[in-house]
């Protein structure tokens, strides 16, 4: 609960140093999927990408670039948007807090999966489809609604 705090308040000192590419693809879909959903909703998108990452065995990166999984990445027929179509997201006002959450991803640490009910899955409120429908809602932040599916 600690290290939710820290993030949800301050800023480390270190979030202006050059990002790698793993952290650069998480900063990016955090900021593509809650960039207007503030620290809270960047968190709890955050704590889905740890989440996925762990039950598939794989980084944190990787998870954000299986096609279909965050719409901010999808190009359409399966195929992933490159980082230089993203762009505009580095301009955001949430961009410092969405590079801090990412570094510390992808360095492995703990979020609080308590924070979104251990949810994997999540979509806006107003999203209704046939994965909504399989899982019972675990929480809801902001403008989203989360599950564990």
């Amino acid at each position: 609960m600690k290290y939710l705090l820290s993030l949800l308040v301050a800023f480390s000192a270190v979030a202006d140093e050059v990002l790698t590419r793993d952290e650069r693809i998480v900063a990016l879909t955090i900021l593509g999927e809650a960039r207007g959903e503030g620290k809270r909703g960047m968190y709890a998108v955050g704590c889905v990408i740890q989440k996925r990452a762990s039950e598939r065995n794989l980084t944190p990166a990787k998870v954000c670039h299986q096609p279909y999984q965050f719409s901010i990445w999808n190009a359409g027929k399966g195929k992933i948007k490159k980082e230089s179509e993203l762009y505009y997201l580095w301009k955001s006002k949430s961009m410092m807090y969405a590079r801090e959450l990412a570094r510390a991803i992808c360095q492995g640490k703990e979020l609080e999966q308590k924070f979104t009910g251990h949810a994997n899955h999540y979509c806006t409120i107003n999203t209704h489809n046939k994965y909504t429908k399989a899982g019972k809602i675990v929480k809801i932040i902001g403008n989203h609604k989360f599950f564990r599916l």
